[in-house]
């Protein structure tokens, strides 16, 4: 189960909007939630990110690599 759009927005509206990686602001569209720890959960506000794009692509590869 994935985030709640109410939970997406109280998160991305504490971090104004703003990606934790690059430092840049988005639009609430282009703004995702990352979990840092695989396994964990939407629920636990301490293991997620808010980040662009671009930023959760690059993530997602450097974990492949």
């Amino acid at each position: 189960m994935g985030i709640s759009h109410r939970k997406k927005l109280l998160l991305v509206e504490f971090q104004d909007y703003t990606c934790e990686l690059c430092r840049k602001k988005f639009d609430f569209s282009k703004l995702q939630i990352h979990r840092i720890r695989r396994g964990c959960s939407y629920k636990e506000h301490r293991s997620l990110m808010v980040i662009c794009g671009k930023c959760h692509k690059e993530l997602h590869q450097e974990e492949i690599f």
